[in-house]
């Protein structure tokens, strides 16, 4: 199959890339015009689009040829006008060119945000609730941004009959992006370490990428929405622990139990509203809604994912470590600093 991958130089999108090649499909690679993929070490075998989804521009090309799309552009940085451009109005843009193309298949990348963590309770999967105005516009930018865009692909899938599959990612972690928004709060050379013993949706981006592959082409992925995690085992408190070491950071970590921070939380957000006549602007840190999308301490079960895919993950949590934090080669040893021998 020829596979249409948009974010494609981006963290994940490399990875799925190389994941797809090696599943023996060909990849045409959506990137920006200003991407520099000379560093990224991609074959000649894939096949370049320049384009960027938020701008004017004939998008009909970039579908010549193309039996499957997998879709993972998105801004994680940037102002919420940004990121809703890149997220929604690229989508858009995106979805109109492949519904006129006449190419069907659609593998989507949503995210753990679009959850209501506010009313998730014991357990975290498919059928949790997802968010809704109000609650939905108390979150971050991009969590707005991506539960739009999750909700433009899927009316457009019902709209133009797309075969969709929307993977709904944890917290993607791999080389260079060890540290996460769920650890807590450095503060100093202390790393206040919020719900110590919560377990965490973890992702590695090797895993994550051999999902969507697999989802391309895999007959029981067609229609589904999968939350995507390798397993829910490892605690705050140990990957922290490996992150420290694995990149030398010099934080002490400090426990700090979930309820009693959430106690703080909710009553910073009841007195800067009251000071404020709820105008007040808060850290992100300080609003409930946003201080449980990071630490609610729930399971996150991925038997869904396993069944439909009859998906394991490849690489296990130590394996994982080990592309992260890659050993540090030894320092060469000079002519003039060397031992004599003898």
């Amino acid at each position: 199959m020829r596979v249409l991958v948009t974010g494609a130089a981006g963290f994940l999108g490399q990875h799925v890339v190389a994941a797809l090649r090696a599943r023996g499909h060909t990849v045409r690679a959506l990137v920006r015009q200003a991407s520099r993929v000379e560093a990224l070490g991609w074959p000649a075998e894939v096949e370049l689009f320049r384009a960027d989804l938020r701008a004017p521009g004939d998008l009909a090309p970039a579908f010549s040829g193309v039996d499957a799309v997998v879709h993972l552009a998105a801004a994680v940085t940037g102002g919420e006008d940004a990121q809703f451009a890149a997220g929604v109005v690229g989508t858009e843009k995106l979805l109109a060119a492949m519904a006129a193309s006449g190419v069907r298949r659609l593998v989507f990348a949503s995210s753990f945000s679009v959850y209501d963590w506010s009313r998730v309770r014991r357990r975290l999967d498919e059928l949790s609730p997802v968010l809704e105005a109000p609650m939905l516009y108390e979150r971050d930018g991009y969590a707005v941004a991506k539960t739009w865009q999750e909700r433009v692909v899927r009316r457009a899938a019902e709209r133009h009959g797309l075969d969709l599959t929307v993977l709904r990612p944890g917290f993607i972690w791999g080389r260079d992006h060890g540290y996460l928004a769920c650890l807590g709060q450095a503060i100093g050379k202390n790393h206040l370490t919020i719900g110590p013993w919560t377990r965490l949706p973890l992702t590695h981006v090797e895993n994550c990428a051999d999902v969507f592959a697999l989802a391309v082409d895999c007959p029981g992925a067609s229609g589904q929405i999968l939350n995507v995690v390798d397993g829910d085992d490892v605690r705050t408190w140990r990957y922290l622990g490996d992150f420290l070491r694995g990149t030398g950071t010099p934080w002490r970590r400090v426990p700090v139990p979930y309820l009693a921070f959430r106690g703080v939380v909710a009553l910073a957000y009841r007195t800067i509203k009251w000071i404020f006549d709820g105008k007040g602007k808060l850290p992100g840190l300080l609003v409930p809604c946003r201080f449980e999308a990071r630490f609610k301490p729930v399971r996150f079960p991925n038997a869904k994912l396993r069944a439909a895919l009859g998906w394991t993950p490849r690489l296990s949590y130590e394996e994982c470590l080990e592309r992260t934090y890659p050993p540090a080669a030894p320092a060469p040893v000079s002519s003039a600093s060397a031992p004599a021998v003898g």
